[in-house]
């Protein structure tokens, strides 16, 4: 057995955890016990232990052992009909879908614990019918020697691809995770870049839900040119109707602007979106990792329900030289409450830290 020790500067309640070890454990899910004895499963992977605890503020140690403690919540992941759907205490609470009925894929809809999505997925709709719940998008990408200006944002006649290459799915110490790999071809099928995502869930009360997303851009078919788009996120978000400014909703951002005024193309390391749905305050947080590029990022965040991070229309697009390699990491969280209930400030800080 091992120890591992880590210090919080303020309590934490049902969190997410990763401490970067020196020396890898003898295990892929294990447990971890606690000063006071209690046993919290936990996972380790690219070279960090992750666990879901409740800890005080200060100092803690914990003794790393292989024996598998069943999460406080009970988590299944299921395979079906090219998606792959989340259970968290007996109930769904999300779904990872790959069809090619789909021009890319997309993790929705988000449940509640009174069975509404935070998010919209609404496959009738007219306006911005490409926003489908949480997805991935650039709306200018250029290949060098190759196809210029392909939109993998909004759906034209004309628009990019993120076509399924495969999928992997892991269950165990206290998460759920789905690891995808796809390629952005042209409409008419030429590669332009092959990206690696993933979406991270944690064994949660339904109050607070956290999930990690990954997406990463290889360069392998030569430079890749992203414009200065408006049209991209890469990482967006389409709020559920119901919490639209425009109808009754509200924006935040990490240091107190509020309305799209105030919040749209500003520089922010977390950005909240929050409403009600059938008289239930909720609300959906962003957050931003200081290892993205151009930390903190900008944000096209609208009153009519979109919610995206964009550095490349506010600070200009960047190229991926042949072979290269760029990554984005986000942590969002779904909650019931408000935002001070859901101590989404406290939960920015220790994911930082």
């Amino acid at each position: 057995m091992k120890e591992a020790k880590f210090r919080l500067t303020r309590s934490v309640e049902d969190e997410p955890i990763a401490l970067r070890l020196k020396e890898a454990p003898d295990f892929e899910f294990g447990s971890v016990i606690t000063e006071d004895g209690r046993a919290l499963s936990a996972a380790y992977r690219d070279g960090e232990l992750h666990f879901v605890g409740t800890f005080g503020a200060g100092e803690h140690t914990l003794t790393l052992t292989g024996e598998q403690t069943a999460p406080k919540y009970d988590m299944k992941i299921e395979a079906a009909d090219k998606r792959f759907r989340f259970h968290i205490g007996g109930k769904k609470f999300a779904e990872y879908v790959y069809s090619d009925k789909f021009y890319k894929p997309y993790f929705g809809p988000v449940m509640t614990s009174f069975g509404e999505s935070y998010t919209r997925l609404d496959f009738e709709a007219t306006e911005h019918p490409h926003h489908r719940s949480v997805f991935f998008g650039v709306g200018d990408v250029s290949l060098e020697g190759g196809a210029q200006h392909v939109d993998f944002w909004n759906e034209p006649l004309n628009c990019g691809i993120q076509k399924h290459k495969s999928a992997s799915v892991s269950a165990g110490g206290g998460q759920m995770r789905v690891n995808a790999e796809t390629v952005w071809t042209s409409h008419d099928g030429e590669p332009m870049a092959d990206a690696e995502s993933s979406f991270t869930v944690y064994s949660q009360p339904h109050k607070t839900r956290t999930v990690d997303v990954t997406l990463a851009f290889t360069a392998s078919y030569g430079k890749l040119t992203f414009g200065a788009t408006k049209e991209a996120g890469p990482l967006g978000v389409r709020v559920a109707d119901p919490l639209r400014v425009e109808r009754g909703g509200y924006m935040k951002n990490s240091y107190g602007a509020t309305g799209e005024e105030e919040c749209w193309g500003r520089a922010a390391n977390y950005s909240i979106y929050g409403g009600e749905l059938s008289g239930h305050p909720v609300g959906i947080a962003v957050f931003d990792n200081p290892k993205n590029e151009r930390f903190p990022t900008t944000w096209h965040i609208r009153n009519y329900g979109l919610f995206a991070a964009n550095n490349l229309y506010f600070r200009g697009g960047l190229e991926i030289p042949a072979g290269g390699r760029l990554e984005y990491k986000y942590r969002i969280i779904f909650f019931e409450g408000d935002e001070n209930t859901a101590k989404i400030s406290d939960r920015y800080i220790t994911y930082i830290k």
